[in-house]
């Protein structure tokens, strides 16, 4: 069966009659062919552009990056992919940005190389995440206020009580109010997480670095954490040296070592031990928790960060807890330019490792905070 040449014409009609606007460039980055759809969109004419380079449809800002990016794209044939996409802006005639979502594919000719970019106009896609983004922080807002806000009041009350006299709270109510106020703070941790992960979904998590005290962190979380301990029969120990001060949010540094340390005290059985350390290792500080507890089997080790994992030994035991402590430390840890990791046998406890950064050669340690 006779198949027909794609002549140049026949080539340009199928490129007019792609939905999207597309820029067709050679290895130098010289525009050689547009699409009529460049022009509904972006406002450029087509005789404008051709010969001119792709940059021209590049914001100021981006230019001067945009041929290594090229260059990167076209320099090794054998493992340049079929396509690539991402999502950039594209500047049209009268000045202003366009969001775009870019596919590029490379098009093997017999006068060399060619790329082609598909541009797709994502402003709509843009204003709905913007909405999606609105109601996400309506939903937060709502939920801070509705749950925390008595489960705080809760709290307060039964801390309260528990400081009554015995005459006015007899043995029996005293165990009925700790009660109480226990599962009300485990609550109000699980709502302090679910609020953090709705932040971490939307990547709109932020960390105000500054120069910060870790051995002071480890001091005030660990001092706070003993009580809850001690009730557990578990001795906290803490080791920190004193370190040049990290570059940390001390808040956020404070909430990925209560969520170390209520795993190790939660997962390690009474008589036994946690430690936390404050330490350098390689040249970078590192914060540590260390315990004697139940421990994990190795293949158990690199899921202990997937968000709402938990061991079956967690499960087996109907351990309190949603599984999203160590997803959360992950993230908050890179946040910070840090690494984390887990060393684990079972039966024998646990070791987690973050590893973080100082916050420059003239930084000093900074005072409690």
């Amino acid at each position: 069966m006779h198949r027909p040449e794609l002549d140049s014409g026949l080539f340009r009609e199928l490129l007019d009659a792609a939905p999207d606007p597309t820029v067709i460039v050679d290895a130098d980055g010289t525009i050689v062919l547009v699409n009529r759809q460049v022009e509904r969109v972006l406002g450029h004419r087509r005789e404008e552009l051709v010969g001119q380079p792709v940059e021209v449809l590049v914001p100021m800002r981006f230019r001067a990056r945009h041929p290594q990016r090229r260059e990167d794209f076209l320099r090794h044939p054998s493992t340049r992919p079929m396509s690539s996409s991402l999502q950039l802006c594209a500047v049209h005639r009268d000045g202003r940005e366009v969001p775009v979502e870019i596919s590029l594919s490379p098009l093997e000719t017999a006068s060399g190389l060619l790329v082609s970019a598909a541009l797709r106009d994502i402003t709509e896609r843009r204003r709905m995440e913007a909405e999606a983004d609105r109601m996400r922080d309506e939903l937060i807002a709502t939920v801070s206020h509705e749950l925390r806000t008595p489960l705080t009041s809760v709290i307060g009350c039964s801390e309260l009580l528990a400081d009554l006299p015995e005459e006015e709270v007899g043995a029996r109510a005293r165990r009925l109010v700790e009660i109480i106020r226990r599962n009300a703070a485990r609550e109000l941790r699980l709502v302090d997480d679910l609020l953090t992960v709705a932040f971490l979904d939307g990547e709109r998590l932020r960390v105000q670095c500054a120069p910060t005290d870790l051995a002071a962190v480890a001091g005030h979380v660990a001092s706070d954490q003993a009580p809850a301990a001690r009730a557990a029969g578990v001795e906290l120990l803490l080791e920190a040296a004193q370190l040049s001060a990290v570059s940390g949010d001390h808040d956020r540094l404070v909430q990925v070592l209560e969520n170390l340390l209520t795993n190790a005290v939660k997962f390690t059985p009474a008589g036994g031990r946690v430690t936390v350390r404050v330490c350098e290792r390689g040249g970078d500080p590192v914060l540590e928790v260390s315990d004697t507890g139940v421990g994990v089997e190795p293949e158990e080790v690199p899921r202990l960060f997937e968000r709402l994992y938990r061991t079956p030994g967690a499960v087996a035991t109907q351990a309190p807890g949603a599984g999203l402590g160590l997803s959360i430390v992950q993230k908050l840890v890179a946040a910070h330019d840090g690494t984390v990791t887990v060393e684990s046998e079972r039966g024998r406890g646990t070791t987690v490792r973050v590893r973080l950064r100082y916050a420059g050669p003239d930084a000093s340690p900074a005072g409690p905070a």
